[in-house]
């Protein structure tokens, strides 16, 4: 089983009570690389206070123990992924009788899906949001996988709502969230990098980005360097509050000044309408509460990155209150508004790039760099960056996004949202309702019962899709597998395709036990035994021969065995322990001279 959260505690409950992995031969597997947090607790009914900070796989083992103490259990503290294929390797793997995913996360559903369908394992598959809830049974060689059919993907917020146009609460979250980002981990790791290689960084830089670019990323490092210099408290709220400034009051400001309140469109039609909200200027005001907690929670992030400790909030009233204003400059911005981005979008044109900048700014890029060089002999102690996590109310994140949110919510008149649902956002919670837990485990678990009793009918395996809200329940029999079928003309290859065998599905491969053998021996045994001759060999995304490339480069690979030609020039090691490697070859077969499609090549070297 990947995952032991809130499914994973209802599986190893409902597999412990079933029985499973009970008998003399029998076990179960369990991995999950996370910890538990405080903010688990109201769904995963396993874990309790004193379990915060432990591996999730490990305690909700450990409780379902006590439940049932013949539950033969193993567990594992990492990511079922290609950065752990030495430990979920091969014969890990082939040992298994069938795999239940309870992850949450695309991603890994869809990794798990592909190695079981390599292995040939049936796989379990479910999922849940809030009342709703689904459940997938995958019979290899009879069934679809989970890959060959996929939700759409998530609509996301365009960038110029987010930049200047928010008009809903979870716009100005996400706005937030940007802003932690940019300002105590980008920012912070920017200067990092800066510092380890400075002429590497500034190349780089160049590379990716204009002078004006160049010259304000310089400007960020240089701050954030000339305050961890001094150490001075009275500078790091200073920064917090120039901050402030230019996010609430100053660029609003500007925006104005592009967009005025009585502003209309080419059509005559005013251009504060509709989703888009007219904003006005917050001025800073260190009695008013909700300035002062993102001054003061700012401040503490940027006392963070420079390893000093944070300051009291009444300490950071005072010091913020007797600062100077800082006077209002106007400064010239690109703005594209919801309207031209969707033209931009629906014309294909790429986003629009930063401002190319002027010859101003190298003369003001040389003295920051020299600047830099001076400050970093003396600099001592390191910067450290921020790593968000939701769950620690002492470590000022979510506040800080919290009060980010609700700024941002003034300046444009939408409602302001309290702490909780700033981190729930923020934090990407997903709503989890113990009931829909527990009712899409029994649902799996029926499914497990049927597949241990030898069940081979798909016909009696349920997929089901469920909505407590509404309330809806429908059990629908697995879709059949795909197979693979010849094309009279393919529009990629731009002609026949034929499929050898016809029909094959994902789950067919060749296997090719020859030992090791070069490129030219395989390609007399496909030549032989499938009557193709061979054009390209591919193994994942390495290219180990293409007989196309100019002056027939590859030619002398032929000669070579195949797994030394991949240890060479592949990024990729091949895992320990593992004797062959997966590959794909493309070419014509000889009878017809149409291009072939096949399964793919289990090519054992040892």
């Amino acid at each position: 089983m990947i995952g032991a959260g809130a499914l994973g505690c209802e599986y190893a409950k409902a597999m412990a009570l079933m029985g499973l992995g009970c008998g003399p031969t029998g076990s179960v597997t369990v991995t999950d690389n996370d910890n538990i947090e405080v903010s688990n607790l109201n769904r995963q009914f396993l874990f309790r206070q004193p379990d915060v900070g432990s591996s999730k796989a490990e305690t909700a083992c450990s409780k379902a123990k006590i439940m049932n103490p013949e539950f033969k259990v193993t567990t594992h503290q990492a990511f079922v992924a290609p950065e752990t294929e030495n430990v979920f390797n091969d014969d890990f793997w082939e040992s298994l009788d069938f795999v239940v995913n309870a992850v949450d996360n695309i991603k890994a559903r869809l990794y798990v899906d592909r190695q079981c369908v390599w292995y040939e394992k049936p796989l379990l598959e479910s999922g849940t949001l809030g009342t709703k809830a689904n459940s997938q049974m995958i019979v290899p060689h009879k069934t679809q996988a989970y890959g060959d059919s996929q939700d759409p993907p998530e609509e996301s917020i365009p960038m110029c709502t987010l930049r200047n146009f928010p008009n809903q609460i979870e716009h100005c979250i996400e706005w937030g969230r940007d802003q932690f980002n940019t300002m105590f981990a980008s920012r912070v790791q920017d200067a990092v990098e800066f510092l380890r290689d400075p002429e590497a960084f500034v190349k780089q830089l160049r590379q990716n980005t204009t002078s004006s670019g160049v010259r304000s990323q310089l400007s960020d490092i240089n701050t954030l360097v000339e305050i961890k210099k001094t150490a001075d408290v009275n500078s790091v709220v200073r920064e917090a509050r120039n901050i402030f400034n230019t996010r609430y009051d100053h660029s609003i400001r500007d925006l104005l000044h592009l967009f005025p309140h009585d502003h209309t469109t080419s059509e005559g039609t005013p251009f504060w309408s509709g989703p888009k909200r007219c904003p006005s200027p917050e001025p800073f005001n260190a009695n008013d509460e909700l300035h002062l907690d993102f001054v003061w929670t700012c401040s503490n992030l940027i006392f963070a990155n420079l390893g000093l400790p944070s300051i009291e909030k009444a300490q950071c009233q005072s010091i913020a209150a007797g600062l100077p204003v800082v006077d209002y400059v106007r400064q010239v911005i690109a703005v594209e508004t919801p309207e031209e981005a969707k033209e931009r979008e629906a014309a294909g044109r790429p986003a629009p790039t930063a401002p190319a900048g002027n010859d101003d700014d190298e003369p003001v890029i040389t003295q920051l760099l020299d600047n830099l060089s001076v400050s970093k002999q003396t600099l001592t102690g390191e910067l450290t960056p921020a790593d968000f996590e939701k769950d620690d109310d002492s470590n000022y994140h979510i506040d800080f996004i919290n009060a980010s949110a609700n700024l941002r919510a003034r300046n444009y008149k939408i409602t302001e949202c309290d702490r909780n649902k700033t981190k729930m956002i923020a934090g990407k919670i997903i709503p989890a309702i113990a009931t829909t837990t527990a009712m899409i485990t029994g649902v799996v678990s029926n499914e497990i019962y049927k597949y241990v009793q030898g069940f081979t009918d798909i016909a009696k395996f349920k997929n089901a899709f469920c909505n407590l809200a509404l309330p809806q329940i429908m059990f629908s029999q697995p879709d059949d597998i795909i197979r693979n079928k010849s094309k009279e003309f393919d529009p990629i290859m731009c002609g026949p395709i034929t499929c050898i065998p016809e029909g094959y599905t994902n789950y067919d491969k060749i296997v090719v036990e020859q030992g090791s053998i070069t490129f030219q021996q395989l390609f007399d045994w496909l030549k032989d035994s499938k009557g193709l001759e061979i054009s390209m060999v591919t193994c994942g995304n390495v290219a180990l021969y293409n007989q196309y490339l100019p002056g027939n480069k590859h030619a002398p690979r032929l000669a070579e065995k195949i797994e030394d030609v991949y240890r060479r020039i592949s990024n990729e090691p091949i895992p320990e322990g593992r004797r062959y490697l997966r590959i794909d070859v493309g070419g014509t077969i000889i009878e017809s001279g149409d291009d072939f499609q096949i399964p793919p090549i289990k090519y054992y070297f040892a």
